[in-house]
């Protein structure tokens, strides 16, 4: 089921490469969320399902202090390489974005790449349980998540990327179940090697749909503040991607 944050770990920035490549306009934005949003001077920031740290890198640039935590030791790998790299300090944990060891000891928690619809009904709530008590007064979480039509049924969508000499063949296929508002989603990844080989991984997950709606509504019962954003502005009816806002 995670073979895309496993076995896949180190092909993970080639695959999302387009998502690399605008991460700076995201935190563009997120910075001014900061700014607008929260009631206190955002200085360190915990960014919850850091993945290979592509955004946790872009905020420790921006002098942040940022700590990474996710649910996999082979993303976090990666992550704490690529820091390295870079000469960036940041720290890195590996642990579960529900149990979360911190009592409001910073000003922002973020939770990039529509991670949050990972947790169904029940298991948000105790994700916004654990995030409130990380976070201090005044502080904002911030998330982003996809419009509730993302991905539909039509496809599969095939693309190529490159990593090194490698060739990445991806197909996705995506079919959106609005009763029970589950996205199911699956992803060929073949990997083709200079010497001709190749190896192929088969990626089945399933995702839990949102309104900004019920978003708010869920989000209500834990902070004091929520608002919901479109992507890089103020929410519009015809928005692909939101942003949870919320203040504790």
């Amino acid at each position: 089921m995670h073979e895309l944050y496993t076995v896949l770990a180190e092909y993970y920035d080639a695959i999302y490469r387009r998502r690399v490549e605008r991460v700076s306009r995201e935190i563009d934005f997120v910075e001014e969320l900061f700014q607008k949003e929260a009631e206190r001077e955002v200085k360190k920031v915990l960014d919850l399902a850091c993945g290979t740290g592509i955004p946790t890198l872009e905020l420790a640039r921006r002098g942040y202090q940022v700590i990474g935590l996710d649910l996999h030791e082979e993303m976090l790998a990666v992550a704490r390489r690529k820091a390295g790299a870079a000469g960036l300090n940041i720290e890195f944990i590996q642990g579960n974005a529900l149990e979360i060891g911190f009592e409001e000891e910073f000003d922002a928690v973020t939770m990039f790449f529509s991670s949050i619809m990972y947790f169904d009904d029940s298991t948000i709530q105790e994700l916004f349980n654990s995030v409130k008590r990380a976070i201090r007064p005044g502080g904002v979480f911030i998330a982003d998540f996809p419009c509730w039509f993302y991905g539909g049924s039509d496809g599969p969508i095939v693309w190529d990327e490159r990593k090194g000499d490698e060739r990445l063949v991806i197909t996705d296929w995506r079919k959106v179940e609005p009763a029970f508002q589950k996205l199911h989603f699956k992803r060929l990844v073949q990997i083709l090697k200079p010497d001709g080989s190749v190896k192929a991984f088969m990626v089945d997950d399933e995702l839990n749909i949102y309104t900004p709606r019920e978003m708010r509504l869920l989000a209500e019962k834990h902070f004091r503040k929520v608002k919901i954003y479109g992507d890089g502005h103020e929410l519009k009816p015809n928005d692909r991607r939101y942003w949870l806002v919320t203040v504790k």
